[in-house]
């Protein structure tokens, strides 16, 4: 499992494309297209995306 502590440290801010298994960033960017295009370069057609946040924030929910 990767540790998404060191993610957020490196690519805050960043669109992030994640190899099949999750446990290797394969591209990144400022858009999804740049993360995209740098995992197809490595031969990922078809990685798993998501925006790492700027910053970290709390959430609680009540559950009502």
């Amino acid at each position: 499992m990767m540790d998404f502590t060191q993610v957020y440290k490196k690519y805050k801010g960043l669109w992030v494309a994640l190899s099949a298994d999750e446990n290797k960033v394969v591209g990144k960017g400022k858009t999804v297209k740049a993360a995209i295009a740098q995992a197809r370069r490595r031969g990922i057609t078809t990685p798993y995306l998501f925006k790492v946040p700027n910053r970290l924030i709390s959430y609680v929910s009540s559950g009502a």
